[in-house]
């Protein structure tokens, strides 16, 4: 059945972590797949690209500017994994949906759609997509992206959303401003105090609480830097085209 869109949201996101970690990526400590076990890692020609995550046994839900090439086949997303191309199952791609009225940087969001079933366990399981927002909720940002270690190993941060103008007034792109004012994105910062910044290979990322999904993440203003303007796709806004797209 179709659900229709129920909430658009704008949020502003702001990640929290200790100013000694000073982490480049997305802040916070390594963890495991068995506490996140929907998450999943992008891969293009054997290099990671982006993340994930599992809403249906053949889908994925990521960000559209992590599957920017157009040859479908040529990707690989991996399951059930610590750590990118650790111990985990490989799955190939069917087709990617991107949202149609993706250009550059708004509607950005895409489905994954798998080849094979992926198969359930402790280590891989599906998410739900949250379909209301609670103001000043606490979340988790999750990302296999490369840290300043140099590992890519899973990553997670924890992080506060709220709704509000403080985020707009953050963001210094025009079109960054926009996509929030739609309603499509929200605004990802850290909070005073802390170093907190994203790569490329963190688009995509997991925005979750309460074992819902909330967001993914979708580009930074400033890539590498730390304490600069950074959106996130508002998954709640997208209800109606991604359940249509799976055939809901």
């Amino acid at each position: 059945m179709k659900l229709t869109l129920v909430l658009l949201f704008v949020t502003t996101v702001q990640c929290l972590g200790s100013a000694e970690a000073k982490r480049l990526e997305i802040g916070g400590k390594d963890t495991g797949i068995l506490l996140y076990p929907f998450m999943a890692a992008i891969e293009l020609a054997k290099k990671l690209i982006g993340n994930g995550a599992i809403i249906a046994q053949r889908y994925v839900l990521t960000s559209a500017s992590a599957v920017l090439e157009p040859h479908y086949s040529l990707y690989k997303v991996q399951v059930g994994a610590d750590t990118f191309q650790g111990t985990g199952d490989w799955y190939e791609v069917l087709t990617i949906y991107k949202h149609p009225e993706f250009i550059g940087w708004d509607y950005n969001i895409a489905l994954i759609h798998l080849k094979d079933r992926i198969a359930f366990g402790d280590t891989v399981q599906s998410i739900p997509i949250a379909d209301t927002f609670t103001n000043n909720l606490e979340v988790l940002m999750l990302s296999y992206g490369t840290n300043e270690d140099n590992t890519m190993h899973l990553r997670e941060a924890i992080c506060t959303i709220s709704t509000g103008e403080d985020c707009v007034k953050f963001l210094t792109g025009g079109l960054s401003k926009d996509i929030v004012l739609q309603g499509h994105g929200f605004c990802v910062h850290g909070t005073p105090g802390t170093e907190q910044g994203q790569w490329p290979t963190d688009a995509g990322a997991p925005i979750v609480a309460a074992g819902k999904l909330y967001g993914v993440f979708a580009f930074t203003e400033d890539e590498g830097r730390v304490n600069v303007g950074s959106v996130g796709t508002s998954v709640s806004s997208f209800l109606e085209w991604i359940y249509e797209t799976m055939g809901v």
